[in-house]
Formats: C-alpha cells, sequence, structure tokens
C-alpha cells in the first residue's frame, strides 16, 4: 500500500470512529453492537495506515482502541443471546 492510499484509509477510519462516537453520544445511549463495530473497524483501518506512515505512539493507541472496541462487541453480541 502507497502512503497516499494508507492516508485515504486512515481518514475513513477517523470518519468512522467519529460517526460512531456522535452516534453513542447523540443518543445519549451506552455503547451498542454499532458503536463498538464502527470504534472496531474504525481503528483498525487507523491502524492500518499507520502501519504505513509509521507512527508508533498513534500505532498503539489504535491497537488499543480496537482491542477495547472488539472486546465490547463481543461482550454485546455474547448478552443478547
Amino acid at each position: 500500500m502507497d502512503s497516499a492510499t494508507a492516508d485515504i484509509v486512515g481518514f475513513v477510519g477517523a470518519v468512522t470512529i467519529l460517526g460512531g462516537f456522535a452516534y453513542q453520544t447523540l443518543r445519549n445511549a451506552a455503547p451498542d453492537r454499532l458503536s463498538n463495530a464502527l470504534n472496531f473497524i474504525g481503528a483498525s483501518l487507523l491502524a492500518l495506515s499507520l502501519i504505513v506512515n509509521y507512527n508508533l505512539p498513534a500505532l498503539l493507541l489504535e491497537t488499543a482502541w480496537a482491542a477495547i472496541a472488539l472486546f465490547g462487541l463481543v461482550r454485546t453480541v455474547v448478552a443478547r443471546r
């Protein structure tokens, strides 16, 4: 992946995270499957872009963000069963 493509992937990830945050905040509700999924996808896309345009602190942050969002997503899916 070239640097320009990585930038586009990163921008899509940032917009996805912001969309999930806005969705959750404007609803004034606890995190649900959609907000956790948007956070996981967004953080994963940002982490991918940070592998190409290397920035270790930001990469660690996005990796942790994705892991926490994935945990929340799995927890909400299991709780609905």
